[in-house]
């Protein structure tokens, strides 16, 4: 059986006062060539609202380049591992699930990479619950931090191109992007990072320089439909 958070225990000092340090005001506008953090988590089922969040990855893209270094990679500690059909999808193995790193403290350190940034991901409604819900039973956190879902971006800044609700190897394919590696939560980061440089240009060419014109952007999405499959 899948483990559920379990009531969230009291942190201890150390972790207390990381918590107070790690604490950013969400960046809420920013020009497109600052700092944005791509990230990717892998859960234990389908359902971030409900399975637990396993791993963590993402990387920090600034002046138009994904940062090689400090990348963060956290694996989760958990009470109990996943079922081994899971295992198969999320590649997390029995002993590293039941090996990772203390709940609270992984968060914290994900927390201190990522600070006030806003987000990016592919799917990112996924990725935003899973780490929001894990925040909130670990840490009594909301992150508040601004989200940006590529899925959306993508197909709006290239209607050509492979549509909504396409899979991010589609999107890969389709500029062309070497992946050497996939389905693993620093992989996948480094994997939409490399897309979002390849939107990049898309974004400047329709005169979209800043954040908040992004987001305004990404809302087009609710009045479209989606391309067939």
């Amino acid at each position: 059986m899948i483990w559920r958070f379990r009531p969230r225990p009291a942190l201890d000092t150390t972790l207390a006062a990381r918590l107070q340090e790690v604490t950013a005001r969400p960046v809420r506008e920013q020009g497109l060539n600052e700092d944005w953090i791509v990230v990717d988590v892998e859960t234990g089922g389908l359902n971030p609202r409900v399975d637990p969040l396993l791993a963590i990855g993402a990387v920090r893209v600034t002046g138009g380049a994904i940062a090689v270094t400090p990348a963060c990679e956290l694996r989760l500690r958990q009470h109990e591992a996943t079922t081994g059909d899971n295992i198969l999808v999320h590649g997390i193995t029995t002993g590293e699930q039941l090996a990772g790193a203390e709940p609270a403290a992984a968060l914290l350190d994900w927390l201190a990479f990522a600070g006030g940034r806003p987000r990016l991901a592919y799917h990112a409604a996924f990725d935003r619950v899973a780490l929001e819900r894990a925040s909130m039973a670990w840490l009594g956190l909301k992150d508040s931090a601004v989200w940006l879902d590529l899925a959306l971006l993508a197909p709006l800044l290239l209607p050509t191109g492979p549509g909504f609700n396409r899979p991010l190897d589609d999107w890969l394919a389709h500029f062309g992007i070497p992946v050497y590696q996939r389905h693993g939560a620093l992989a996948d980061a480094y994997a939409t990072a490399q897309l979002w440089l390849a939107l990049l240009p898309l974004a400047h060419a329709r005169g979209l320089t800043q954040l908040r014109q992004l987001l305004r952007f990404c809302r087009q999405a609710r009045w479209l439909k989606s391309a067939p499959v």
